[in-house]
């Protein structure tokens, strides 16, 4: 038409990116309950989880009531509604990362408690227990309540329920 180009070569850059991620796999997030029984006795109970985090990442956990409690029960001098336990978190990584653990104490781990401990959560990318790379699709991380028999001094308080609730969270930490 006229002494117009025939065609037009245009520059069109298109960039993009790929964002580190990091959740449970698909039906592999921590979850379940157990019942340790007599709360005086000694138990141990884990809860395995599969990870898919494509880069460094913090696992936390948050406990409802820091321990198991028979909110039921209001205990009279000398005893206690409240059994604390342990808490172990242990994340495995992909061929050639290093795994991370730690242990803290359930009073530990409710938000309100002013103490510290290495996953208690929400995760962000600087609080929690931190895996130096990626695990995709790795079997291996759990999350394992338990405790020796109940030594406390105080009495524990008599209640068909004690009971706690965890929460795992996890964040991105570059």
């Amino acid at each position: 038409a006229g002494g117009s180009p025939s065609n037009i070569v245009l520059s069109i850059p298109v960039t993009a990116s790929v964002g580190g991620r990091c959740g449970f796999a698909p039906g592999m997030a921590p979850s379940g309950s157990t019942n340790v029984g007599e709360v005086n006795n000694a138990f141990s109970a884990d809860f395995p989880f599969t990870l898919e985090c494509t880069v460094p990442f913090r696992a936390a956990v948050i406990s409802q009531n820091g321990g198991l409690l028979a909110s039921s029960v209001t205990p009279a001098t000398g005893y206690t509604n409240l059994a604390p336990y342990l808490v172990d978190l242990n994340l495995v990584g992909d061929v050639g990362v290093t795994p991370a653990s730690a242990t803290c104490d359930t009073g530990d781990l409710k938000t309100s408690s002013g103490a510290t401990c290495a996953f208690k959560g929400p995760a962000t990318a600087s609080q929690g227990l931190r895996l130096n790379g990626s695990s995709y699709d790795v079997s291996g991380s759990y999350l394992r309540v338990r405790r020796a028999a109940y030594a406390g001094a105080q009495i524990l308080a008599a209640a068909n329920t004690y009971a706690d609730s965890l929460t795992v969270t996890l964040s991105v930490s570059p």
